[in-house]
């Protein structure tokens, strides 16, 4: 007679600073799987930034879990395209900070998103046009998004397959919170 126990096995530590973890939330965001590093983010609980710029270079800072310095990024080449970070365990949503910012980043930066329980909210900078003529006001301003829920954007963005990236060395053991011994009573406990 077999005889399961389950041991759960302390969750080891990751040092998302690290060249190979930022090079896996690189690849992440190139595949536009914003879901993944946002349970990344919520996992470590911490915040994370991602810049990509006009060549399509991928700058990522680490924050606390209620903010994230942006550190400069060296050899970027403005303007940026996408600024995207997250709100670990808490919704998406433009706070106060991310609001000023999104402000001062008017003409350096195209889009953003912000990444949080519920989802994913987007922005994109787009110029204020007249309706009485066809002249663009050079002021500029940021579009008003509704949330789009995980589930809908997996559904209509990720055409990969997703498990290569949940089950990726990276990342599985995360997800790995107990493991099962199996005991048969001839045992001497060794394995367990």
């Amino acid at each position: 007679m077999d005889i399961n126990f389950f041991k759960e096995i302390p969750e080891p530590v990751i040092d998302v600073e690290s060249e190979s973890s930022i090079d896996f939330v690189i690849n992440l965001a190139k595949k536009c799987n914003w879901n993944m590093i946002y349970l990344l983010s919520k996992c470590v609980s911490r915040e994370v930034s991602i810049l990509v710029d006009s060549k399509d270079n991928y700058f990522v800072d680490w924050g606390t879990i209620g903010s994230v310095e942006l550190s400069p990024p060296i050899g970027a080449v403005l303007p940026f395209k996408l600024w995207v970070h997250t709100h670990p365990s808490n919704t998406a949503y433009w706070s106060i900070t991310d609001r000023n910012t999104l402000e001062i980043a008017k003409g350096i930066l195209d889009k953003a998103l912000v990444l949080g329980e519920n989802g994913l909210l987007s922005t994109i900078l787009q110029p204020i046009s007249s309706s009485t003529d066809d002249t663009v006001n050079p002021n500029l301003r940021w579009t008003e998004e509704e949330v789009m829920d995980w589930l809908e954007y997996n559904l209509n963005h990720l055409d990969y397959d997703f498990t290569d990236d949940l089950y990726s060395p990276d990342f599985k053991f995360r997800w790995d919170g107990r493991k099962v011994f199996t005991d048969n009573f001839d045992s001497d406990g060794k394995d367990w």
